[in-house]
């Protein structure tokens, strides 16, 4: 059961105390793990009577209404070396049996306080009654495991039995760029262009993101506030010019704002939640000039959304009377998940919708809290939701879908899909290709990015791909899906290569933006760093709402592609090398010069409630994109090879002579060769090989090195971007 408040039922105090000693689970603690299959069973003492209306005091415990037991989890490995190579669940199985109809809630808080529960089915049962509760890759401590009062009218035993599983994960190696694979340049507007509403919050976070392909310009709205990117391929590399284009109707405040652009008709549509309504407009000339439009009722106070795209047939009778070719839906939410969510359909582009139906939340598979609505070319609604109950009873993730322009909604959940706790996770996003395939890419329970693909609307999916396995990504956030040609698409997201639970303060993880690439339908997919060396986020991005100083990202981002089919994707930047004056989310003292930050080197930048939030975008300057008529690619400025690795490594000591030396790049190259000069600058004999396809090179000395010298190499490769040089020293055994 969940809600903001929990009730109790009046209980004396001398009531309260007795029940206090004499209850207790039994036993009241133990260990489970560190072996995988390990079992740990105790019995809850009697809960009960009373009636909870559910909420977030669970942590409180009190007595009558809820029993706890301390469960120390213990892993082979300390938990940043074990998940590396491994992913873990605790599962908790909840049991109970009463002759009168009641509801038994299972809880866990792990040892950084992050709750957990109650467990599936979350329901009312007379005789057995059970929960299943399950945490992702749990950490070592202690953690508290509670039996709570749901609606129990007798004080009600249970029973619990926990399970530590885990198994290896295969992680395989860093794939290495082609000289066309997809490479991205920086696309943000300039420090101090960015606005601030008139609570004096940054027009930043939750950035989303039209692309006007009549214009060749990108729509951003993050806040209240407006631009238009205009975008010039001519120069290398590409620039972007930003101009503020809000119009005075919306430059003032939002709860949440949206922004959608058409691709038939390049109409941009801009939404800005007033709680009880929305304060929409629609623009046909990249943000010139604006038209009020209007928002559907009933509606939800929460995280609206706006999509369009063609009608299913048949198409309804209203549909283009007044001019406007295709049907435009905005959704919104309930804050609670059983409150559900609503969708309204506009046969006017905008100007009016029609009444709103009901799509998520009690009586469905999915609870309220949505993704971006989107559309696919035979007219099909999807809206994507990340706490769903799968076929097997398990909570996974999943999506409503519309057959028929909005009017009656039916239900797909991934089966391989699971999902993370209650606002611990964030939304799930779907991309639809030219023919209808859809893409639906997800942060999974384990945190990874997960994407899967179905050819029949969601009726089935293939095995759902780890998008950030090749590059070791533990963590991921805040994913966003694009499709273009029907076997083309990306996933974007949010990635860390640190495990653990990265809704707690004293995470330590550093983020980047990441994009991964299909051409093949979802075969295969090739997942390349879109900020280099440039992180995103240092430390804990929080999804549980509120003034969290971890939110300072908010909760999503946004994916496009332009008439070409190169990818864009705007984000919010936690984490710029910049001398920045800001006002801190949480106590900041405005006009506090922060920097130069050095976010990529140092740990301590933007730590703790010292956040910001700027506008970002990111923009595809090279290689294959996701519409096939413009193959092989784009060549307008591709970055040249670099070397990433040497060996031996640079200073290294103790080498053995008979060691090669060699060195591998990022990209493939054409050519590659390596010099080896000993400590009197003689150059050292020996071969260089480096097979096609080049990744590497190694130089095999002939003869061996000598004993206790010290020797540089020398490497050299190139392709059609550049050249990749570097010389380094090290040092043999004596």
């Amino acid at each position: 059961m969940i809600s903001l408040i929990r009730r109790w039922a009046p209980v004396t105090f001398l009531g309260l105390l007795i029940c206090a000693l004499v209850r207790a689970a039994t036993p009241s603690s133990g260990t489970l793990g560190p072996t995988n299959g390990a079992v740990i069973e105790w019995d809850f003492a009697p809960v009960g009577p009373g009636v909870s209306s559910g909420g977030t005091v669970e942590s409180l415990c009190a007595p009558v209404y809820c029993d706890g037991f301390e469960l120390t989890i213990v892993l082979p490995q300390p938990d940043a070396d074990f998940y590396t190579g491994h992913i873990a669940k605790l599962t908790i199985t909840y049991t109970w049996t009463s002759a009168l109809a009641t509801d038994l809630d299972l809880f866990v808080f792990a040892p950084d306080g992050t709750e957990s529960g109650p467990g599936t089915p979350d329901n009312t049962s007379t005789g057995p009654g059970i929960e299943v509760l399950t945490v992702s890759n749990p950490s070592s401590g202690i953690f508290r495991v509670e039996s709570h009062v749901g609606i129990t009218p007798a004080p009600t035993p249970a029973h619990a039995k926990a399970v530590l599983t885990y198994q290896t994960v295969a992680i395989p190696p860093p794939s290495v760029l082609g000289a066309r694979a997809p490479h991205f340049a920086d696309a943000s507007p300039p420090i101090g262009y960015q606005t601030k509403d008139v609570l004096g919050r940054q027009n930043a976070g939750e950035p989303s993101l039209g692309l006007d392909w009549i214009r060749n310009a990108a729509m951003y709205m993050a806040g209240s506030q407006i631009s238009r990117v205009t975008l010039n391929d001519i120069l290398s590399p590409p620039t972007a010019s930003w101009q503020d284009v809000t119009p005075l109707q919306q430059a003032i405040v939002s709860e949440d704002s949206i922004l959608f652009t058409d691709r038939s008709t390049a109409r941009t549509i801009a939404s800005e939640l007033l709680v009880v309504g929305s304060n929409n407009g629609f623009s046909d000339n990249a943000g010139t000039t604006w038209s009020p439009g209007t928002f559907p009722v009933p509606h939800a106070p929460d995280h609206q959304t706006v999509g369009g795209g063609p009608y299913a047939s048949p198409v309804p009778l209203t549909a283009g009377l007044t001019g406007y070719p295709n049907a435009i839906y905005y959704c919104s939410q309930d804050i609670l998940q059983p409150g559900g969510a609503l969708c309204g359909r506009s046969d006017t582009g905008g100007l009016t919708f029609n009444p709103s139906v009901r799509v998520l939340g009690a009586g469905t598979p999915c609870g309220a809290i949505h993704g971006h609505v989107k559309v696919g070319p035979e007219g099909h609604v999807y809206l994507p939701q990340n706490n769903c109950t799968r076929p097997d009873g398990m909570q996974g993730q999943g999506m409503a879908v519309s057959a028929d322009n909005g009017l009656t909604w039916t239900y797909s959940v991934l089966p391989d899909s699971a999902a993370k706790p209650v606002n611990a996770g964030t939304d799930p996003s779907v991309g639809v290709g030219s023919l209808g395939t859809v893409y639906y890419g997800y942060e999974d329970g384990s945190g990874h990015p997960k994407i899967a693909v179905s050819h029949d609307s969601g009726q089935t999916w293939s095995a759902s791909f780890d998008a950030g396995a090749s590059l070791g990504i533990q963590n991921s956030k805040f994913p966003m899906v694009v499709a273009g040609s029907d076997n083309r698409a990306a996933l974007g997201f949010l990635g860390t290569t640190s495990a653990g639970n990265d809704q707690s303060s004293t995470f330590a993880g550093v983020w980047y933006l990441y994009v991964s690439y299909t051409f093949d339908g979802g075969q295969h997919w090739t997942t390349i760093s879109a900020t280099p060396g440039d992180p995103v986020q240092r430390g804990c991005i929080w999804n549980g709402g509120g003034n969290n100083a971890c939110r300072n990202l908010l909760d999503f981002n946004d994916i496009g592609i332009d008439q070409l089919g190169r990818v864009l994707a705007a984000y919010t930047d936690g984490c710029a090398n910049i001398n920045f004056s800001y006002s801190s989310l949480v106590g900041g003292i405005e006009g506090a010069v922060h920097g130069p930050s050095q976010c990529d080197t140092n740990p301590n930048s933007y730590a703790d409630t010292d956040k910001v939030s700027l506008a970002a975008l990111a923009r595809q300057s090279c290689g294959q994109g996701l519409f096939s008529s413009t193959d092989p690619g784009f060549t307008n400025w591709c970055p040249p090879p670099r070397v990433v690795s040497t060996s031996p490594a640079a200073g290294a000591t103790g080498v053995l002579t008979s060691s090669g030396v060699g060195a591998s790049f990022d990209e493939l190259v054409d050519q590659a060769w390596i010099q080896v000069v000993d400590s009197q600058g003689h150059a050292v004999k020996g071969t260089s090989t480096c097979l096609a396809p080049c990744a590497s090179v190694l130089f095999i000395p002939s003869p061996r090195l000598r004993k206790g010298v010290t020797y540089t190499a020398s490497v050299s490769a190139s392709n059609v971007n550049g050249t990749a040089t570097r010389t380094w020293s090290f040092t043999t055994a004596n």
